[in-house]
């Protein structure tokens, strides 16, 4: 425990220093912001005036849509970002000093993992309580007790995903260039597997069907879920219950796979198998490559 405890010392103090890697791990969430005060905010307004009034509540609504993809999109971006450290040592033989150190393989790669899960946490828990404020500021209201402690929970599996696979990806790499291209591709695949840069409901069926099958779009999901919740309800307040789960498949914030609605519980299944699966994945391919 102590190695495994020093090691992850040691990769967030060489993460902190690196002021770079700590602003390109934010860079792809800065566009999104950036494209959503520009137009995203707008064009779903616009498309909702037909269903319903434009009122103070419908924006909030809104808002709290697009919160919950960004933080979803903040959880791997900043896990990714993380793992740069793991890349950086493997290219200057670091990796290969731990391993003649007493200390096991499972501890070296869970110390990468570790230092990516209390970064994302730190920053997704961060932008969580800067939304917040912006949702407040913007004529919405604050969660309940028992909304925040969901979304929060929420928020730690969602990081919690991001690091596992993550750290599975990463492993696909050794070298900067490579993991640069990584990051890039990450990136900009992000927006639209979150459903953030176009509604999922536009999209082809195959298309549809790849975010659907895309781990992290369900913890966008539970997320949207948690966050609209009471402004859903008081938005469509008037409207049929057709109008309502319309939305919903539109937006992402229900998924219809080969006909069939997913239950929220469907979603925390495929989350839950996924980090297992990519977590005992992960640790033979590290074996392999460090015997």
């Amino acid at each position: 425990m102590g190695a495994l405890l020093s090691l992850i010392g040691r990769n967030h103090k060489v993460f902190r220093r690196d002021k770079t890697a700590v602003f390109f791990s934010l860079l792809s969430v800065i566009i999104v912001i950036g494209l959503y005060a520009l137009f995203l905010q707008k064009t779903q307004i616009d498309s909702l005036k037909q269903a319903a009034e434009a009122t103070p509540e419908l924006v909030t609504m809104v808002n709290e849509w697009f919160v919950a993809g960004l933080l979803s999109m903040i959880a791997v971006s900043t896990t990714l970002a993380a793992f740069g450290i793991a890349i950086k040592d493997i290219e200057s033989k670091a990796t290969a000093d731990f391993l003649t150190a007493p200390v096991s393989r499972a501890t070296i790669q869970m110390s990468y993992v570790f230092n990516a899960f209390i970064i994302g946490c730190l920053f997704t828990f961060i932008a969580f309580i800067i939304c917040e404020i912006f949702i407040v500021s913007t004529g919405g209201v604050w969660l309940s007790v028992s909304s925040f402690l969901k979304v929060a929970g929420l928020l730690i599996l969602s990081v919690l995903l991001a690091s596992i696979m993550n750290v599975f990806f990463v492993l696909l790499v050794n070298t900067q260039n490579s993991f640069s291209t990584l990051s890039t591709i990450v990136g900009t695949l992000l927006g639209f597997l979150c459903g953030v840069y176009i509604p999922i409901g536009v999209l082809p069926s195959f298309a549809q069907n790849i975010i659907m099958y895309f781990p992290v779009s369900h913890t966008t999901l539970l997320l949207r879920n948690a966050f609209m919740e009471n402004s859903l309800a008081t938005v469509f307040a008037d409207a049929p219950i057709e109008a309502i789960e319309q939305y919903k498949l539109i937006y992402g914030i229900s998924y219809k796979l080969h006909g069939t609605i997913l239950s929220h519980a469907t979603s925390y299944i495929v989350i839950v198998c996924t980090i297992v699966i990519l977590a005992i994945v992960s640790i033979t391919i590290f074996k392999r490559k460090h015997r």
